[in-house]
């Protein structure tokens, strides 16, 4: 399917009914207005001039599940990048990975989930406030990780204000009959005193290995399980625990953070992931368990007025000890450990001339590894230091966003000569306010990224994903060229459409040689730079048809090709679906379906993956303080693999399945 194919899709949702987003029209209206942290400006979602999407509130209790990926793939635009069931990192725009940043409450996760698509990022959707999705380029402020766009996972772990109650809380639980999964979270707010906020929160989760319909090798075969996927099962738990002094000028507070989880990967996906057929992999395949610890620091403040010409400072700082080991049977195979600070200090200037402003600076100190038998980064200390501006004006109906960023990165391995580079992003972003209810967003940007250390220094074996992996110490920083157009009516009833275009040099993937090494029986993964040009459309519509019935169509489609070597591997396909929910004051319901085109583009030495339907439903029950909640997923049992996915060819998503709890909140 072509790009323009979706353009006349594009134009018929506007001109006609469609499907509702949510469990009322005024909460879509209230989530326009919603600030958005992600900007230095705090602007909402409407003022942006930028493609945000954010969940919260009622809506993502419905949409949290055990990974970041499933939850936020219902958005447009986003899709997941599985590795197994518990392993769910999320992919903007068929860009994921390094260029992706993932965040905690505006700071990297600083966790491994970027070094392999075998590592979980340190995400909980189930305690997160919100989470916000910015798609497309958003280097100014975060830097060359955030090229393809940011997810920040917003909470609660530093309290802002003051709670009106002396103590609230909330406690929920849930089961999954998808593979015998019990979840359950705990959080507890309260005040001390008139200027101090604590917070306190927990979560466990135990599951089986998962249930599918049929073989886990789409190729079948002996050596294939059937109706379940082996060693995918998990056990994860943590807590938190802040406080924060709140005064009459800002607020300065602290937290802490641990977290545990063991997942197994599943096995058998060299095989086919690499262009093989039939059969399930090497008879002497290890069975591969992650075991990940982490403990978190972080201090968040803010100050109003702090000095002549300023109207406010926030300071965001983080220390993050991580480490997993991966266990192959009963022998620990590679450690990964990473030691890393994080902070950024952000100056809001008073207007002049009617210009506002920020401007700021982003300091990263990280000592990363991976040892042990199968060590295929070195270890390595890695730096970096960006300042960025932004500013924007009100031109009548146009508002102006301009701003710049200067960013080095040098990264110094044990063993060799460190390697630095200097990225440099501009970008001008524009809205024109049609009316009050009407507006177009345009944006142009230059952005730049540096090599990650797993790019530039793999090389040697990595059992978790079944490759040798080979980086390439020359490569040379991505540069990306990028254009936007963006149409937005929010009145009687919602409507979006974008169009995005991204021309990258010097585009870093990871290619498939189609080589085994004989000795080590796996196949060579190079880290290769190629130029490429992402384009691609989203688009949705939402009207309600009476009081309490909604109607929602939405459809998304990305086309990735490199200049020379055909696709990009493991881009999402096109995508378009529907939604009907009904709302009371006591219950709501929604009914959905969702069809994923086939992916005929796989990238070099890869294969096709068939397109399917998938269909869910929900029901929530509300009495007093209490939610009742029942999910229905894949009402269709159809059999769903993500192209997206190194292991979509041994690892699908599970059958039809039911996940029941309740929430409770006082």
């Amino acid at each position: 399917m072509k790009a323009f194919t979706l353009l006349p899709l594009a134009a018929a949702v506007l001109s006609t009914q469609a499907w509702a987003a949510s469990n009322e029209l005024s909460h879509n209206k209230h989530m326009e207005e919603m600030t958005v942290s992600a900007s230095p400006l705090e602007k909402t979602v409407s003022e942006n001039p930028r493609p945000i999407s954010v969940l919260s509130g009622e809506k993502l209790r419905q949409q949290a599940a055990a990974t970041l990926g499933e939850t936020l793939q219902g958005l447009v635009g986003v899709s997941s990048a599985s590795f197994g069931p518990s392993v769910g990192n999320p992919i903007i725009r068929g860009q994921g990975a390094n260029r992706v940043k993932v965040m905690q409450d505006g700071l990297e996760t600083l966790d491994a989930s970027n070094a392999s698509a075998d590592h979980a990022n340190t995400t909980e959707p189930l305690l997160a406030d919100s989470i916000e999705v910015l798609r497309g380029p958003q280097t100014l402020r975060f830097g060359g990780g955030a090229i393809g766009g940011i997810v920040n996972v917003i909470d609660s772990r530093i309290p802002t204000s003051l709670p009106e109650k002396a103590i609230t809380g909330a406690i929920e639980t849930r089961h999954s009959t998808a593979n015998d999964e019990t979840a359950s979270v705990f959080r507890l707010d309260g005040a001390a005193g008139n200027n101090f906020a604590w917070h306190v929160d927990g979560m466990y989760r135990d599951s089986n290995n998962t249930n599918i319909d049929g073989p886990a090798d789409v190729h079948g075969g002996d050596e294939t399980t059937y109706g379940f996927i082996d060693n995918s099962n998990n056990r994860a738990s943590g807590g938190s625990l802040g406080g924060t002094w709140i005064g009459e000028r800002g607020y300065l507070g602290f937290s802490v953070n641990y977290q545990e989880n063991n997942y197994g990967i599943p096995p058998g996906g060299h095989e086919h992931d690499h262009g093989g057929g039939g059969g399930g992999g090497h008879d002497d395949e290890e069975v591969v368990r992650i075991d990940m610890q982490q403990t978190r620091y972080d201090i968040k403040g803010e100050l109003l007025n702090p000095m002549e010409g300023f109207e406010k400072a926030r300071l965001r700082l983080a220390y993050v000890d991580y480490e997993h080991a991966e266990l192959e049977g009963a022998e620990t195979g590679t450690v990964f450990e990473s030691e890393a600070v994080e902070g950024r200090l952000e100056l809001v200037h008073n207007p002049i001339n009617d210009w506002k402003g920020a401007f700021g600076i982003q300091l990263l100190d990280r000592e990363f590894s991976a040892e042990g038998e199968e060590a295929f980064i070195p270890k390595s200390d890695i730096t970096s230091q960006g300042i960025f501006l932004v500013e924007e004006k009100q031109f009548g109906q146009w508002l102006v966003e301009v701003g710049g960023r200067l960013e080095r990165q040098e990264i110094d391995p044990e063993n060799g000569s460190s390697v630095d580079h200097n990225a440099y992003s501009l970008s001008l972003a524009t809205q024109y306010q049609l009316s009050d209810s009407q507006r177009i967003n345009l944006g142009l940007s230059r952005t730049q990224r540096a090599p990650s250390v797993e790019e530039l220094f793999s090389d040697g074996p990595h059992l978790a994903t079944q490759s040798i992996d080979v980086g390439d110490r020359n490569l040379d920083e991505e540069t990306s060229l990028n254009w936007e157009v963006g149409y937005h009516y929010h009145g009687d009833f919602h409507a979006s459409v974008n169009l995005f275009y991204n021309d990258i040099s010097d585009f870093i993937y990871k290619r498939n040689t189609g080589v085994e090494d004989h000795v080590e029986e796996l196949f060579i993964f190079e880290y290769s730079q190629e130029d490429s040009t992402f384009r691609g459309i989203e688009a949705e519509l939402i009207l309600p048809l009476a009081e309490q019935w909604q109607l929602r169509f939405f459809g998304d489609y990305v086309r990735a090709k490199l200049d020379n070597n055909g696709d990009v591997p493991r881009i999402t396909p096109a995508r378009f679906g529907s939604e009907l929910s009904f709302a009371t004051e006591q219950w709501d319901a929604k009914l959905s379906a969702t069809r994923a085109a086939d992916q005929n583009h796989p990238g070099d030495e890869e294969e096709d993956t068939d397109g399917y339907t998938r269909v869910d439903a929900s029901f929530n029950y509300y009495m007093d303080n209490t939610m009742f909640f029942v999910r229905a997923n894949n009402l269709l049992d159809d059999e769903i693999r993500h192209s997206t996915s190194y292991l979509r060819e041994v690892s699908p998503e599970a059958e039809r399945s039911l996940t029941v709890g309740a929430r409770f909140s006082f």
